[in-house]
């Protein structure tokens, strides 16, 4: 199977298993508006340029969250990896009968913070002289955890998912649960503040076909 194919078919499992039927905050005209939308899947990259199809998330970055970004990592072209059974039995196996593809899944969160009440209120209240005063950014709670609990629960989901199925469907891919990993984005070995964005990952590395066959020296001797 093709490169192409497999980035393919775990892109069809993230809109149907991770991004399908949610309803998760992005941003609006304005910092008062609570908009909500259906996460995205994007391979490789998110957009750049701005979308004119009618959706509503555009070009700047906090306007492709929420949304889950599938990037292929360098992998084995083949490889199979020896078993304890092999070894200890004495079994040689040729090491390309296995091929893998590995995956960080990047995902975007969108939490502008807890509108407290009065919030929404506060941005049609006048001075003594009849002048607009704008929003009350006091009612509005930033520092909150609800980003990192959403980002987190996102990528719970994913990994529980990935865990329970074993496989991609319509692929070749298998996971291999050992090389999971998954924590907030970090950089220079620090969390960053992105807020109202918050980042994760989740790297995964799937077995699959190399679809090379056996070699015509080894199809002699099974012929034998």
């Amino acid at each position: 199977m093709r490169t192409r194919q497999r980035l393919l078919g775990i892109k069809r499992w993230v809109e149907k298993d991770l991004c399908k039927g949610r309803a998760m905050k992005t941003m609006g005209e304005n910092i008062a508006d609570i908009v909500k939308d259906e996460p995205r899947c994007f391979l490789g990259w998110m957009p750049s340029r701005p979308d004119i199809s009618g959706h509503t998330m555009v070009d700047i970055p906090v306007n492709v969250a929420p949304s889950i970004i599938v990037m292929p990592n360098p992998s084995k072209v083949k490889f199979m990896e020896e078993k304890r059974f092999d070894r200890y039995n004495k079994v040689s196996r040729p090491q390309d009968l296995g091929q893998s593809l590995s995956v960080s899944m990047l995902f975007a969160v969108y939490e502008p913070g807890i509108r407290l009440p009065g919030f929404i209120e506060s941005a049609d209240a006048v001075d003594d002289e009849g002048k607009p005063k704008g929003l009350d950014m006091r009612l509005l709670a930033e520092g909150t955890e609800e980003g990192l609990f959403t980002l987190f629960d996102w990528m719970d989901d994913a990994r529980e998912r990935l865990l329970e199925m074993q496989f991609i469907p319509n692929t070749d891919l298998f996971v291999n649960e050992e090389s999971m990993t998954y924590g907030p984005y970090t950089d220079s070995n620090y969390v960053i503040d992105k807020r109202p964005l918050y980042y994760g990952f989740l790297n995964v590395e799937f077995g699959c076909y190399a679809d090379a066959g056996a070699s015509p020296k080894i199809q002699s001797i099974l012929d034998g």
